[in-house]
């Protein structure tokens, strides 16, 4: 018996949150082709809900159970003004979450963030944070998200679920923040898709020094290559 998956990744050319139309697409696609994908929870990394409200019209026919992860309390983005920007999700955008059961986790500190008092510790985190960024400046998101969805009892030890941002998405077992490195941790079982080249999370490493940004559902930017198909378009509109 033949027990081998062949599964295709999809890869875009550049991070970047534009490329969340595409990351849906490609979600689509394998619920359309693997029905037991269907019963999975989608766990999604938000900035200010977009991500979660197309993830919803998008894959509505699926009836999938969304959860949405946000950034903690005092994270914030600087302005070309000078002013800081805290990322929320509008409450009318949260009141139609509350309608559709797509459950928001309060914003808390996400797993690998620093502690003060605990260098050692922050040390660890900041080495395993940077580990996984080798997939993706997101991907570090992504797997964060699922600890904390994990941590708040959104899904159970062990449960598999699909990890989403804004330019990258994985099935993954889930697993608790303190167990997520032991045997019965988490694990990434599958990568749908994922930036080709790191042009924020490692901009130099293409010879040609990038804006430095942060990370939003993603990032920013676009564009597209996939292996051996044409279905998902160059452009959105």
């Amino acid at each position: 018996m033949n027990d081998t998956l062949y599964a295709q990744i999809v890869y875009f050319e550049r991070e970047g949150r534009e490329n969340l139309p595409y990351v849906l697409r490609v979600l689509k696609k394998a619920l359309k082709k693997r029905p037991e994908l269907r019963s999975l929870k989608l766990v999604i990394f938000t900035a200010m809900g977009q991500g979660p409200a197309l993830a919803y019209n998008e894959l509505s026919e699926f009836d999938i159970k969304i959860i949405a992860v946000m950034f903690p309390v005092d994270f914030s983005l600087k302005q070309e003004d000078g002013n800081k920007f805290f990322p929320r999700i509008p409450p009318k955008v949260k009141k139609f979450f509350d309608g559709v059961e797509i459950r928001v986790l309060e914003p808390a500190p996400l797993p690998f963030d620093s502690i003060e008092g605990l260098q050692a510790r922050n040390d660890q985190m900041k080495a395993i944070k940077s580990a996984i960024s080798l997939f993706g400046g997101s991907f570090a998101l992504c797997v964060q998200a699922v600890l904390r969805a994990c941590d708040a009892g959104a899904l159970e030890q062990g449960e598999a679920a699909i990890a989403m941002t804004g330019d990258c998405a994985a099935l993954v077992t889930a697993s608790t923040t303190a167990k997520f490195l032991t045997p019965e941790g988490m694990s990434i079982k599958e990568i749908f898709c994922k930036p080709r080249n790191l042009t924020i999370a490692k901009p130099t490493a293409l010879g040609t020094v990038q804006p430095t940004q942060q990370v939003l559902e993603g990032s920013t930017t676009a564009g597209l290559i996939e292996n051996k198909s044409k279905e998902l378009p160059e452009r959105t509109k």
